[in-house]
This record gives structure tokens, C-alpha cells and sequence, in this order.
């Protein structure tokens, strides 16, 4: 059986399968209502503490866009916050703001300023964090800074760095900081799930809180037709009342990449395979990498895979577990997430093979439009409109 994190994400979209699915499903039926309903109480007198002034938002000293989500699990928030940071740089000094889950880091952090990356240490700066600070090239500069005090992390990119624009990669429950645009994110084919919050269901607040953003954008990562779409922009317009704008993005496969080298692979060489990977939508992943395959060469057998939990810390023992299970397999393949955690392992081998192994990533691209989002928004930092 999958961990137990993974199995909680399934609870909350329904997606338990099986006697021992059911089970388990079953078992923690009343348990997590019972916590639901607390953590319900809380979050409102919250958000109520804030509505009427009682809790103040904090400006941050520079202009703040928030990339955000409502729900728990792999919504897309990185990839979206890596193309706002890259349009954004080409006019202002942008730097994207983290609290760098699963880093060790303590404090306020600058990973990455105008000049390069400082911080190059993954298991410090947690996996998205280094993924973000590894997309920003000479053209499109960024700083990126982490902190789990989001204040303190946003004067540290102001004041320090002389930041324009911070891009927040999560926040939105985070009612601490000033945004000047909030931006909420759905993933399209998990929408809301149960409709719970946090920990019978994926919300992390109430759906009537979805008003506080000034657009929504739908993460479409499964070719998903315009009457799916149709459906649930008429929730969100109809049911849950929202007003401002509603956007879609897509993410799909770009392309094959050795994790060791950087290298460019071409696909028409991959043969049996086997896929890993620690993020929130595992089957997604092996979704995205057998229908690229399939596309590009007659493969000889199935892709064989094995999932971790989310932003799961691997080992070397993790990483020659799974050399171990690949007996057939030349190509072990992975996410960008993981990739970035794994490469020291593989940087400590000679060649650029691991065991006899390759070690190749499979890059997704999210196309979405930040310059028609943010003219939309009317968005301008009082010196030059984007």
C-alpha cells in the first residue's frame, strides 16, 4: 500500500480503490469529520478577525502577486509562479517568495539573487524552491528568497534585494502579508473533491473564501474538453458566487532530459523504462510518460513504477532500491521535482550513467499566458505597466 499521505489524498477525491481502499476509508470516516469540523470553526473565526480589522495584513515593501490554491495536493502552483517570475523579470526586479516546505533552512533565505544561486543545496532549500531558483537564466533574471514567516521573507527581497515585484508561490490562506493580486488555482479534473475541508476533505478553507482572489485560473493537465471546463466556471459563477476573472492553463510533456548531464535525450531510444516518483499526482505522472512514450517508439514491455509520498527525501538506499528493481530497465525515469533531489546522488558517479542506469527527468510545460492575465488585472507597479 501506498504511505499514508497518499492515502489521505485519495480519501479526499475519492479515488479509494479496493477492499483495503474501502477499509481504510471507513476506519477514518468519523475520526477526520470529527477534526473537520474544528478546524472549520477555526479557519472562519479567522478569516472573520480579518474582515473586521481585529487581525491586520502587513505591506511587504514591494508589490506582491500571490500564486495560490484552496486545496490540498499538486495543483500546479510552481510552474505557474516559474512563468510569472519569467515574464515579470523582463520589466521589474522579481523575486519569488517560498516558505521552502521540507527545507532545513531556518529563517529568512536568499537562494538565489540577480547574479545567481547561493543556496545550492536541495535538502536546504526543499525541492519546488530549487526548481524555481533552476528555471531563471541570464534573460529572465529572478531572485528567490524562502521564509516561513512570509513578512520577514518579503522584506528580505525588498529591502535587501531591491525587489519590485514579489511573486508569492503559495499564500493564499496566509492572511498575514498584503497581495495586491491574489491568483487561485483549481486543478480542472479534481476541482473541490469531497468539498471538506482539511482533514476530512483537500480545503484548506471554506469555498465561500474564494472571493478574496481577484482571478481564478483552471489547471487543465489532462486534454480536458471545453464542456468540463464549461461546468465548473458555471459552479464557480452560479454556486460559489465568484466575480472576478477565470482563466485556463495547460501543463503537458516537453521533453526528456538527463538529470546528470542536462543533456537532451531523444526519445526514440528509451526502451523498457522504469518510472518514480514523490508528488502529489504520481498517476498523473505515469499518465503523462507512457503516452509520451508510445508516441515516439514501439517500447518493449510496460513502464514498471513505484511512487513515494509527496516531497518525499530520498537516500542513497532509496536511490539503490531502485536501481535494484530494474533489472530490464537501462532508463529510470522521473519528475522535475525529484530529479533535483536525486542529482547529487548521481553527481558522485563517474560517467553518466548510476549503476549502469540513466537517470533521465521528464519536463512538462505549462502554457499560460501571464501578460493577458496580469492586463486583465490592470496590474502596474506605479513606475511601468506590464
Amino acid at each position: 500500500m501506498a504511505g499514508f499521505k497518499t492515502e489521505i489524498t485519495k480519501f479526499h477525491y475519492k479515488s479509494l480503490k479496493g477492499f483495503w481502499g474501502v477499509l481504510f476509508g471507513a476506519i477514518l470516516f468519523l475520526p477526520l469529520l470529527f477534526l473537520s469540523f474544528f478546524y472549520y470553526i477555526g479557519i472562519n473565526f479567522k478569516n472573520f478577525f480579518y474582515k473586521i480589522g481585529i487581525f491586520k495584513e502587513k505591506s511587504a515593501g514591494a508589490k506582491v502577486i500571490c500564486i495560490g490554491n484552496l486545496t490540498t495536493g499538486g495543483v500546479g502552483k510552481t510552474p505557474v509562479t516559474i512563468e510569472f517570475c519569467k515574464y515579470l523579470s523582463k520589466k521589474y526586479k522579481v523575486a519569488s517568495l517560498s516558505r521552502g516546505y521540507k527545507g532545513k533552512l531556518k529563517g529568512a533565505n536568499i537562494i538565489r539573487d540577480f547574479n545567481g544561486i547561493l543556496i545550492n543545496n536541495p535538502e536546504l532549500t526543499g525541492d519546488e524552491v530549487r526548481l524555481i531558483a533552476n528555471s531563471a537564466n541570464a534573460k529572465e533574471n529572478f531572485a528567490v528568497v524562502t521564509s516561513s514567516d512570509r513578512i520577514f521573507g518579503a522584506k528580505k527581497a525588498s529591502e535587501e534585494l531591491g525587489a519590485e515585484v514579489i511573486v508569492m508561490d503559495d499564500g493564499f490562506t496566509n492572511r498575514k502579508i498584503k497581495k495586491d493580486i491574489s491568483l487561485l488555482l483549481f486543478d480542472v479534473n479534481k476541482f473541490t473533491g469531497n468539498g471538506m475541508v482539511l482533514p476530512f476533505g483537500p480545503l484548506r478553507e471554506p469555498l465561500g473564501e474564494i472571493n478574496r482572489a481577484n482571478a481564478i485560473i483552471l489547471i487543465d493537465k489532462e486534454n480536458t474538453q471545453d464542456s468540463e471546463f464549461k461546468k465548473i466556471e458555471d459552479a464557480l459563477r452560479h454556486i460559489y458566487k465568484f466575480k472576478g476573472e477565470i482563466f485556463r492553463a495547460q501543463t503537458k510533456p516537453d521533453y526528456f532530459y538527463n538529470i546528470k548531464t542536462g543533456e537532451i535525450v531523444d526519445p526514440m531510444q528509451i526502451l523498457r523504462t522504469y518510472a518514480f516518483c514523490g508528488i502529489g499526482q504520481p498517476e498523473l505522472f505515469y499518465k503523462y510518460l507512457d503516452d509520451t512514450l508510445k508516441m515516439c517508439t514501439p517500447r518493449l514491455g510496460t513502464i514498471q513504477k513505484r511512487s513515494f509520498d509527496d516531497h518525499h527525501t530520498y537516500t542513497k538506499s532509496d536511490i539503490q532500491s531502485i536501481v535494484n528493481s530494474t533489472k530490464h530497465s537501462e532508463y529510470i525515469i522521473t519528475t522535475e521535482k525529484d530529479a533535483v533531489k536525486i542529482k547529487p546522488f548521481l553527481d558522485k558517479e563517474a560517467g553518466s550513467k548510476y549503476c549502469g542506469k540513466i537517470f533521465l527527468a521528464l519536463k512538462l510545460k505549462m502554457n499560460i499566458d501571464a501578460e493577458l492575465i496580469l492586463s486583465k488585472l490592470d496590474f502596474k507597479t506605479g513606475k511601468t505597466e506590464v
